[in-house]
């Protein structure tokens, strides 16, 4: 889902990776081009693949705690991504949620393909949007989601740990990788309703590849032009640690052409307002 754009980022050609804009994707190879991030030029590849960009077909037994964000008029359309981080708590980006009342939105667990009724779906009982977020800017894009009736965990639907400090010392630097996942858009401009999809990309919390950038966020390097694209907002960039998974970023917002240089929203820099809004800890 493409956040509305603000004039300063259409100049810069950066938008907002949501799923509710008409913009379409590259639908093939492409010319050489250059995107510039906040006054920096990036140079893309000719060729884009798959996307996630680059990316490879997985399943929610692989990555049990994805689930899709959407309106209830949406349900089998690539809006957003989220992480379960707890049976009755979901984070994912506040531009995915700002302007929707909870009882219009829907999330659903343990599933692959969201044209099907599969899985379980729920209604949210409460959103809480972070009270610095601001639609005219990107920084503190997180928001949480209370569903009413419980998830029912199991091989498909698990929880994402949050990273205490500790373990964000270890997973969070430059050098290491994560993997971003969701339902966003392909190579020929459609969204990957029927099958989920992840990609591993190189990231860091402090790199200025990515531009100028809000603080709390992280930098998913270039690399062969792999990337997060439209609909995958709100999802998961994710690493494995001591056998869990640990939830390092939130899709946030990238350049148009998703092509790399995304930008996740940093959840170790919201851990005390995670916590005091849900209960649930860094572990």
């Amino acid at each position: 889902m493409f956040k509305p754009l603000h004039a300063a980022l259409t100049a810069l050609g950066v938008l907002a990776l949501s799923a509710c804009s008409t913009q379409t994707a590259p639908q093939a190879a492409l010319p050489e081009e250059t995107v510039t991030v906040t006054g920096t030029e990036k140079a893309f590849p000719d060729t884009i693949g798959s996307q996630i960009v680059y990316g490879t077909v997985t399943n929610v037994t692989n990555r049990p705690y994805q689930v899709s964000v959407t309106p209830s008029t949406e349900l089998s359309g690539g809006w957003c991504g989220g992480t379960l981080i707890s049976s009755t708590w979901v984070m994912t980006a506040a531009h995915c949620v700002v302007g929707y009342s909870a009882s219009q939105m829907r999330v659903r667990a343990g599933i692959n393909d969201l044209t099907t009724t599969s899985g379980q779906l729920r209604t949210p009982s409460q959103i809480i949007v972070h009270p610095y977020y601001s639609s005219s800017g990107d920084a503190y894009d997180i928001a949480l989601i209370k569903v009413g009736t419980a998830f029912t965990l199991g091989s498909t639907v698990q929880t994402a740990a949050l990273p205490s400090n500790t373990v964000e010392s270890v997973l969070d630097v430059n050098g290491k990788y994560a993997t971003v996942s969701g339902w966003g858009k392909t190579e020929t401009g459609a969204y990957s309703n029927r099958a989920l999809r992840e990609v591993t990309i190189p990231i860091t919390p402090t790199g200025s590849d990515c531009g100028s950038r809000p603080s709390n966020t992280i930098c998913g390097k270039y690399d062969a032009g792999k990337d997060s694209c439209n609909g995958d907002s709100g999802g998961p960039l994710a690493a494995r640690y001591n056998n869990r998974f640990y939830v390092l970023g939130i899709v946030s917002y990238g350049p148009t052409a998703c092509r790399g240089y995304g930008v996740y929203t940093r959840v170790n820099g919201y851990l005390n307002w995670i916590s005091s809004n849900t209960g649930v800890s860094a572990q």
